[in-house]
């Protein structure tokens, strides 16, 4: 009877290990376990999107995620979110993203996150995007961001008892010709990301000199965000240059555009005040980089 009862125990045990949802980006490597990776799909003509994961080290020794790269973006960032003065600013991280031992890091929306900028390839819902993950210790890990619904919340899970170390996952083509790097491009590109509020900016000419900066903004779910008024504000307090602030001029639903000059290259600090209502504005600030 008691044999009989721990069989059934250990069928019951298995079971709900079956039964528990898996994602299909999950990957593991040594003491590295990576679940959760999803991304959303891309709204219009947006160069930008999010990746989103969970890190867990199961290891007795700190880890430290210093890169990550695709093949279908210029390049990928890690980004971090402070909030100063209750301005929000998002900066990559410096130096890697540490994950201390036996403990986990959640890359999520409204918080730390992957930032996928020059994308040439618009992402669309039920996408997989190829990533690798470069690690201090445990070198390359590749993972797959599947990709949810616009304003997705988080990840649809698929059932699986167990992920591969690299999940043979089917990569998106990519296409003959790829997006310009930085380098290469003539504007200057980032992404500002608030709680409430994110916005996508372009800088052109990328140089010192008069710029013109073209504003996209998005709500915190990536989807077209109309506000009522915006204000830019570029600053070079490391050249002793007082920040300047000039109203936007709205040129589309979720778009704005302003005419400013920046004189000398190098690291400017660029500030929006998005006004959402009568007594609603939502701050950020980045900076930016002009040769």
């Amino acid at each position: 009877m008691i044999t009989s009862r721990r069989a059934l125990s250990c069928v019951a045990a298995l079971s709900c290990l079956v039964a528990q949802p898996a994602y299909a980006g999950d990957a593991r490597l040594g003491d590295l376990v990576v679940t959760r990776a999803w991304s959303r799909a891309t709204p219009g003509g947006a160069k930008v999107a999010g990746g989103y994961l969970t890190i867990e080290n199961k290891g007795t020794t700190p880890e430290r995620l210093k890169a990550a790269t695709t093949t279908l973006a210029a390049k990928t960032e890690i980004h971090e979110m402070t909030v100063t003065n209750g301005v929000m600013t998002m900066r990559p991280i410096e130096g890697g993203l540490v994950i201390a031992p036996g403990g986990s890091v959640q890359l999520m929306p409204g918080g730390g996150h992957l930032m996928l900028v020059g994308l040439n390839t618009p992402l669309h819902q039920g996408d997989q995007v190829p990533v690798t993950l470069s690690f201090e210790r445990a070198g390359d890990v590749k993972v797959t961001l599947d990709v949810q619904a616009v304003g997705a919340q988080a990840p649809e899970p698929t059932q699986r008892a167990q992920a591969p170390e690299f999940p043979p996952r089917a990569e998106i083509a990519k296409p003959a010709t790829t997006a310009a790097t930085t380098e290469d491009d003539e504007s200057f590109f980032t992404h500002l990301h608030a709680e409430r509020a994110m916005a996508n900016v372009t800088v052109t000419p990328g140089r010192a000199g008069p710029v013109e900066i073209a504003i996209q903004l998005e709500d915190a779910n990536e989807l077209p965000l109309a506000a009522d008024t915006v204000a830019v504000t570029l600053g070079n307090p490391e050249h002793g240059i007082a920040p300047i602030t000039a109203r936007a001029e709205r040129v589309g639903h979720d778009q704005w555009r302003v005419k400013m000059a920046a004189p000398l290259s190098g690291r400017w600090s660029l500030g929006l005040a998005i006004g959402l209502g009568a007594s609603d504005t939502v701050n950020v600030v980045s900076p930016i980089l002009l040769r």
